[in-house]
């Protein structure tokens, strides 16, 4: 039996809709003709000690491992919160 497809041809998309579908980023991608790799960026460094980074790191990459990153919600609760929470702290910035 042929896998149903993802994409339909009489439908257009936009950048968001494919955010929105309920198929795992790898899915859509492979329908298109292309692959998905997940890995570390390797960003600039800086020399000052910020302790709290090795515990930050090692939260979001247990976090990454137990989640799929399917919804932009799931993304921003994983990833990016606990980053901005971080960096509130060091830079005694008050959010809302």
């Amino acid at each position: 039996m042929p896998k149903p497809k993802i994409l339909q041809e009489d439908q257009s998309y936009t950048f968001r809709s494919y955010f929105e579908m309920p198929y795992e980023v790898d899915q859509v991608l492979a329908e298109l003709g292309y692959g998905f790799v997940s890995d570390a960026l390797e960003l600039p460094r800086t020399d000052r000690e910020i302790s709290e980074i090795v515990k930050l790191r090692q939260e979001i990459e247990t976090s990454l491992r137990l989640t799929l990153l399917s919804s932009e919600t799931a993304r921003r609760e994983v990833i990016i919160a606990p980053i901005l929470l971080r960096w509130r702290g060091f830079a005694s910035v008050r959010f809302g």
